[in-house]
């Protein structure tokens, strides 16, 4: 019984543990939004990004939910959307386009310091980065309007009914801290998914059998597996890894870097796609469209980059000296 119980019990402290973190994180942007909305800062804002939301097919409120995401993070993007959605009505299709634009780009401020440390430019990464968030997000855009598929309205599992208009304070405050406890069910929930894959063994099959699909990109055999874990688990998880064995130098320049093009574009499929679902994004552009269009940039940029002259490569796009050179042994 204990050895239902323990487990059990684990998941649920790790629930709450991340829960209140991400409170703390949710709770600060839930209500600075708020206050935007009050004062009309929101709509200047607004304002001055509509030209660029327009091209992606999405309200120009959307400007503030991307722009927090990518200050702060996926769930601080969460807690704007869910703040605005009252001035806001979204088809699922937009909400997607949303999604997968957040999905690509988010947290720069930690997670492009952590691609910084691994040898990869900190300028041009972050330029890679937010370009792939805006391409992605354009032809998500093409496809649902060409197509109409997905126009019906979003439905988003975390955000709690309300009335069309302005709030009142005490309404607004009863419907954020329902959203807010909504939060929490799922977070148990994805962390118990989480948890099963790991004791039924699943990651690590998955990422034991497309380790070797990445060799399509240009990534050897060494940088293969960790950089699965990235894809599977989290840029963090992925990129520590990668870090650990430049430090040991068992991995190449050129491997490294495509390692780390491969992790802006597509980390955390698992989690990251989940809490996009319940945001109202469909798997069709939160899963199965990242990971086509993470194939479609990435078999050229390898082509690319292991024709450059390592000159060349080393002068724009990568510089960290402790890595294993390129001319040494079998690539890895």
């Amino acid at each position: 019984m204990n050895k239902i119980l323990l487990p059990l019990r684990q998941i649920l402290a790790d629930s709450l543990k991340l829960y209140w973190q991400l409170v703390k994180i949710m709770l600060p942007v839930m209500i600075l939004v708020e206050v935007g909305i009050r004062f009309g800062l929101v709509d200047l804002l607004s304002a001055l990004f509509a030209p660029l939301m327009d091209l992606v097919g999405l309200p120009p409120e959307a400007a503030i939910i991307l722009a927090t995401n990518l200050l702060v993070g996926i769930y601080g993007g969460a807690a704007a959307l869910v703040t605005l959605l009252q001035d806001m009505s979204l088809t699922t299709a937009q909400v997607t386009v949303l999604a997968g634009m957040m999905l690509t780009a988010h947290a720069l401020p930690i997670e492009q310091r952590i691609i910084q440390k691994t040898g990869c430019g900190l300028g041009l990464t972050t330029l890679f980065r937010l370009a792939a968030m805006a391409a992605y997000g354009y032809l998500l855009h093409c496809l649902y309007a060409a197509t109409g598929w997905l126009g019906g309205e979003a439905v988003v599992i975390w955000a709690a009914e309300t009335d069309s208009g302005q709030m009142g304070i005490i309404d607004w405050a009863i419907a954020s801290a329902q959203s807010l406890f909504s939060i929490f069910w799922v977070i148990l929930a994805l962390l118990t998914g989480l948890k099963l894959m790991e004791v039924s063994g699943l990651t690590g099959w998955l990422t034991r059998i497309l380790a070797p699909t990445l060799r399509l990109f240009g990534i050897g055999p060494n940088a293969a597996p960790l950089t699965m874990v990235g894809v599977l688990l989290g840029l963090t998880f992925g990129a520590g890894l990668i870090l650990q064995e430049i430090e040991k130098g068992h991995l190449k320049p050129r491997s490294i870097f495509l390692a780390t093009c491969l992790l802006i574009l597509c980390h955390s499929v698992i989690e990251d796609s989940l809490i996009a679902m319940a945001m109202g994004g469909h798997w069709s552009g939160v899963l199965a469209g990242r990971i086509l269009f993470t194939i479609a940039v990435m078999v050229p940029l390898g082509l690319f980059v292991h024709a450059l002259p390592d000159h060349l490569f080393h002068r724009f796009l990568y510089r960290r000296k402790s890595a294993r050179p390129d001319v040494s042994a079998p690539a890895v």
